[in-house]
């Protein structure tokens, strides 16, 4: 019983996703967050600490920085430039970026993709994003991707909660299908928590567990 608890519970976890809105010049975005991975209760458990940052440039220019793991699982750094794309009755928001760093020491290029739209009927508001990254590595001439699809619940009182779909492939690899539901409780009027988890449904076995912190600025 205990076992099947702790499954459940790992089976929330998502990330904050950025989406193709611009923060708008001179607003920033951070989060950090620390995420545990294993085949099964019994490990062994691999720790992954990740942190992400937007700075608003302009209105229509983001900048970011992201450091972390990479769709491989090894180490990463990368730097990046989002601008819009096109927007349709500001309801179809679309965007693209460009990226450039590091995983595992290999130089990298990361163009991206992203599409998001946000829902309401009045009492609660809700969004849609979809994001597309490759990541391009120079010297090994072999590229990487990955998609997130998030579906996200705004409630009262700043509690969110978000539904995740995680897919992607390595190169050398079979590509992978990972489930990750999270909630992120208030913390002020511009931070959150968010705790949550992963399970996989195609490729290696593994679930998850991860805690964040967002805050916006």
């Amino acid at each position: 019983m205990l076992k099947s608890v702790f499954l459940l519970f790992l089976a929330w976890a998502s990330t904050a996703d950025a989406g193709p809105w611009p923060r708008g010049k001179g607003d920033a975005f951070i989060m950090t967050s620390l995420q545990v991975t294993a085949p099964n209760l019994e490990g062994p458990a691999s720790y992954y600490f990740s942190n992400y940052l937007e700075y608003g440039l302009t209105d229509s220019f983001t900048f970011g920085a992201d450091v972390g793991h990479s769709v491989s699982g090894e180490s990463k750094s990368i730097a990046f430039l989002r601008h819009p794309l096109w927007q349709h009755n500001t309801t179809h928001y679309f965007a693209a970026e460009i990226g450039l760093g590091q995983v595992a020491g290999n130089v990298v290029v990361r163009p991206g993709f992203s599409y998001g739209r946000g829902f309401s009927n009045g009492k609660t508001s809700s969004w849609l994003t979809v994001d597309l990254l490759f990541e391009h590595h120079l010297v090994k001439k072999h590229t990487d991707f990955k998609a997130d699809i998030t579906y996200g619940l705004n409630h009262h009182g700043g509690f969110k909660s978000m539904i995740q779909i995680q897919t992607g492939k390595q190169t050398g690899d079979p590509s992978f299908l990972r489930l990750a539901p999270s909630f992120a409780l208030p913390m002020g009027a511009s931070s959150h928590l968010e705790i949550g988890g992963s399970i996989a449904l195609r490729g290696t076995d593994e679930y998850g567990l991860k805690v964040g912190f967002w805050k916006n600025f």
